[in-house]
């Protein structure tokens, strides 16, 4: 078969693939392995494993009150117990109008392998995203916890963006961090992403 053929039988196979995907498939067999399967040099079988099919697991279920509207600033986050704040979470999140939440359920669901933003977020479809207020009254309740929690935010700009909170220790206070949920940051197996019920 001339590379012509090849090339339209190639993009008739791949169309609704994207190149991220077949990057991370060229990561998971190793380029080494990549190319010797397409030149030809080596002979392969596939053995197909179990793979759990979630990434989340539920540890539990939080009854949130309702939250007045508010302007955010560091002082408001200071009272759930916040010290510390990463670049990004002081431009996307002080100085942030939020409206009026009424009662909800939060879940708690561990993630039970390193993963980035985008397949948690595929697996939590509408439910990924929490309020602000709803945020800050959960680190209030949580103050002390061993645990690092992900939360999905809506920033200033209109786009949801993965926000961290872990309590340190040493110094008796929150630290908030926030990544665009297309960065290449990841969540860590054993973290906890919050999220509506």
């Amino acid at each position: 078969m001339g590379n012509g053929a090849q090339g339209e039988t190639m993009a008739w196979m791949t169309q609704d693939w994207t190149m991220g995907q077949l990057n991370a498939l060229v990561k998971k067999i190793g380029e080494k392995n990549a190319h010797a399967i397409l030149g030809d040099k080596v002979k392969f079988s596939i053995v197909f494993e179990t793979v759990a099919s979630t990434l989340l697991t539920l540890l539990r279920t939080v009854r949130m009150p309702a939250q007045p509207a508010v302007t955010t600033s560091k002082q408001y986050f200071a009272e759930a117990g916040a010290k510390w704040f990463g670049n990004n979470f002081e431009s996307q999140f002080l100085g942030l109008e939020v409206p009026v939440t009424d009662v909800a359920e939060l879940a708690v669901r561990k993630l039970e392998q390193s993963s980035l933003d985008a397949p948690i977020l595929t697996e939590l479809g509408d439910k990924a995203e929490t309020s602000v207020s709803q945020f800050k009254q959960f680190l209030a309740d949580n103050r002390g916890s061993t645990e690092w929690f992900i939360f999905y935010l809506r920033g200033k700009d209109g786009r949801l963006w993965a926000v961290s909170a872990s309590w340190v220790a040493d110094g008796g206070g929150w630290y908030l961090g926030a990544r665009s949920v297309e960065s290449p940051g990841r969540g860590g197996a054993g973290d906890r992403v919050v999220s509506r019920n």
